[in-house]
C-alpha cells in the first residue's frame, strides 16, 4: 500500500537551489516506491531567480503565492542583466516595496510562513499524509511544521540540512537549545545531510541517537546531463593548439565566507615556480565576492588563467562539467560540519576533483577513500601549491579511481540514495507506530 509524505520546504523543486536539486534528482525513483511525496513551498517562480522544468504531477505540489512585493521585484531585477533598464527598473520597485512594507508593518517572513500553513493545512484535508516532514533551513519552517503536526496528531519528521547555531572546529553552539530539543522530542526521526553535524546534535543532547541518521546528496542519473562537447569549454579545447591547459570549473557562489585569496596565491605562485607545468584555466560560473574579483584583475597571470561567467541552469552546468578536466570545490572555513552538495552532484561525470575546506570537514575521508581528488586546507598556501602538484602528476592515476572504486561511487548515485530516503520515512514511521501504541 501507498504512504504519502508532505515534505515542506523554502526552496521546492522547481527552484534552482541544493535543497530543491536534491530531490529533484531523486523524484523519478521515488515513483516505483512505497512512498507517494508531496511537497509545499512558495511559488518557484516567485522566489528563485532561475527555475527548473519539474515533470511531477502538479496536484502533488502545494505551493503558496504568499510572497511579498519586494521579494518578487528582487527576482526579476536578478533575471535582468545588471544596469540594464529593467533591472533599474525592478530595483526602483524593490526598494518602493521595502518602504512601503516598513511603514505598513508588513513582514515579509511572517507573510510567507502564513502562506505556508494554509496550504499545508489544506493539503492535509484532502490526501491524509502518513508522514509530514519540516526542512532547515530556514529553521522557522522546522518550527512551523512542529506546531501544525503537533496540533494534528500527526507524524513528524525533521530534515536538518544546516545547522541552527553558530559552530567552529571546537564545537557547536545551538541558537535555541530548548526550543530545538523539544522539537526533536515531538520528531519521529532526524535526517541529517552530514555525519558531524548529526553527532554534534547528538552529542549538545538535542536528539536521541535512536532517531538520528545522515545522508548525502546524489548524482543525477538523467542521460542527457552526461552528452560532451555542449558547452563552451569543449569549444575552447577543440581550438587549442599545442599544449592544451587543464581545464579547472567552479559551479555555484563563492561569496566572503569562502574566502579563496590563498588559493589565488597558490595559483601565481606554483605557475611562476613551476616552468614545465601543465598550463591551467580556472572557468567560474556563479557570483564572486568584490575582494576576490578584483585581486584577480589586479594580477596579470590570474587575469589570464581565470574567467568569471554568470551563473547558468542545472542542465548546462552538467554538461560544462562534462567538458572539464579538474573540478573546484570551495568549502568556508567556518563549516567543518555539512558536505558540499556540488561535490556529489557532479560526481557521475569522472572528473577529479581538488577540495579546498577545514581539514575537520567530513568530506576528507570521504576523498581519501575514494582517491579521486585531493583535499587541502584552503587557508594554506603551501598545501594548495602542492596538491596542484599532485593533480599534474597524478591525473590519470585519480580519473582510474572512478573505476577502481566504482561500486563504492555507486552509492551516491540519485536510485541509490531514494532507495535510503525511502527506508529513512518508513523507519520514522515505524518509531512513531510504535510509540504511539506504548
Amino acid at each position: 500500500m501507498v504512504k504519502r509524505a508532505l515534505l515542506v520546504m523554502i526552496q521546492p523543486p522547481g527552484c534552482s537551489g541544493v535543497q530543491a536539486l536534491i530531490y529533484n534528482k531523486l523524484l523519478p525513483f521515488l515513483e516505483s516506491s512505497e512512498w507517494e511525496l508531496h511537497f509545499a513551498g512558495p511559488v518557484p517562480e516567485l522566489v528563485s531567480v532561475l527555475t527548473e522544468k519539474l515533470n511531477y504531477p502538479k496536484e502533488r505540489l502545494h505551493y503558496t503565492t504568499n510572497v511579498s512585493a519586494s521579494t518578487r521585484f528582487s527576482i526579476r531585477k536578478n533575471r535582468s542583466p545588471k544596469r540594464s533598464l529593467p533591472y533599474i527598473f525592478y530595483g526602483f520597485l524593490q526598494l518602493l516595496s521595502r518602504w512601503l512594507e516598513a511603514i505598513t508593518g508588513h513582514d515579509v517572513d511572517a507573510f510567507l510562513l502564513a502562506g505556508l500553513e494554509t496550504s499545508i493545512r489544506q493539503a492535509e484535508q484532502h490526501w491524509t499524509f502518513d508522514l509530514i516532514a519540516g526542512k532547515s533551513p530556514d529553521f522557522r519552517v522546522l518550527a512551523l511544521v512542529s506546531d501544525i503536526t503537533k496540533a494534528m496528531h500527526k507524524p513528524f519528521l525533521a530534515l536538518i540540512d544546516d545547522p541552527h547555531g553558530a559552530r567552529d572546529e571546537f564545537g557547536f553552539y545551538p541558537t535555541e537549545p530548548d526550543l530545538q530539543k523539544r522539537i526533536f522530542d515531538q520528531s519521529c526521526g532526524a535526517l541529517f545531510m552530514s555525519p558531524l553535524t548529526m553527532q554534534r546534535y547528538v552529542d549538545a543532547g538535542l536528539v536521541a541517537p535512536e532517531k538520528a541518521v545522515n545522508l548525502t546528496d546524489s548524482y543525477p542519473e538523467m542521460a542527457d546531463l552526461y552528452f560532451p562537447n555542449r558547452s563552451e569549454l569543449a569549444t575552447r579545447q577543440r581550438s587549442a593548439v599545442l599544449q592544451a591547459p587543464l581545464r579547472m570549473l567552479y559551479l555555484g557562489m563563492l561569496p566572503e565566507w569562502r574566502p579563496v585569496e590563498p588559493f589565488l596565491d597558490a595559483l601565481v605562485r606554483w605557475h611562476q615556480e613551476n616552468d614545465l607545468c601543465i598550463p591551467l584555466r580556472l572557468d567560474i560560473y556563479g557570483y564572486v565576492y568584490p575582494a576576490a574579483q578584483q585581486c584577480i584583475q589586479d594580477n596579470a597571470l590570474l587575469a589570464k588563467m581565470i574567467k568569471i561567467h554568470p551563473m547558468v541552469s542545472y542542465s548546462q552546468s552538467h554538461w560544462l562539467a562534462q567538458d572539464a578536466d579538474l573540478q573546484l570545490v570551495v568549502i568556508g572555513p567556518r563549516h567543518h560540519d555539512n558536505y558540499p552538495s556540488k561535490f556529489f552532484e557532479y560526481l557521475g561525470h569522472h572528473k577529479p576533483v581538488l577540495v579546498l575546506g577545514p581539514p575537520q570537514n567530513p568530506l576528507k575521508a570521504v576523498l581519501d577513500r575514494l582517491g579521486i581528488g585531493v583535499y587541502v586546507d584552503g587557508r594554506d598556501t603551501q598545501s594548495i601549491m602542492e596538491a596542484l602538484g599532485r593533480i599534474q602528476m597524478n591525473y590519470d592515476t585519480f580519473k582510474q579511481a572512478y573505476q577502481t572504486h566504482a561500486d563504492a561511487i555507486e552509492a551516491y548515485s540519485a536510485s541509490r540514495v531514494a532507495a535510503q530516503i525511502c527506508k529513512v520515512f518508513t523507519n520514522a514511521l515505524a518509531r512513531h507506530t510504535t510509540v504511539s501504541s506504548l
